[in-house]
């Protein structure tokens, strides 16, 4: 199954409401098992350099599994390459610090879920709170 953009947009949204009942802005990006931009949301006042960082995360957690702030993440040498991808008209980033979760259904990474714009701890809640949609909803 591939991440369809209804649901992109439901975890988004789902997110976005995380954070607005932490009164904190932030920039949600998701992505597909490539790294291939789904849908993404920067909240008004939220800093401009949070969508790279959202998208970085992403990015991170999509290629790896892994929730994008463990740091025993290792890439391979073609990472490389692909991390010259770009979003949004920019070189894509690395960003290996919490806030971005992979989506994981039927024991296959779909893609991923990344924020940023807050804490860590908050990144963090505001993307729990988008995952939540892609494992409770099953299919769309």
């Amino acid at each position: 199954m591939s991440i369809r953009l209804a649901e992109a947009n439901r975890a988004i949204q789902a997110a976005l409401a995380k954070a607005h009942n932490l009164a904190v802005n932030i920039s949600v990006t998701v992505c597909d098992a490539d790294g291939r931009l789904v849908a993404f949301q920067r909240m008004d006042g939220t800093l401009a350099e949070a969508h790279r960082a959202s998208y970085g995360k992403a990015l991170v957690s999509a290629t790896s599994g892994r929730p994008s702030g463990d740091e025993s993440i290792e890439f391979s040498e073609d990472f490389k390459d692909f991390r010259t991808a770009t979003v949004i008209g920019e070189a894509a980033p690395v960003i290996r610090r919490p806030g971005g979760l992979p989506i994981i259904r039927a024991g296959q990474v779909e893609g991923a879920l990344g924020v940023a714009g807050a804490s860590d701890e908050q990144d963090v809640e505001c993307a729990l709170a988008g995952i939540d949609v892609f494992t409770s909803s099953g299919t769309p």
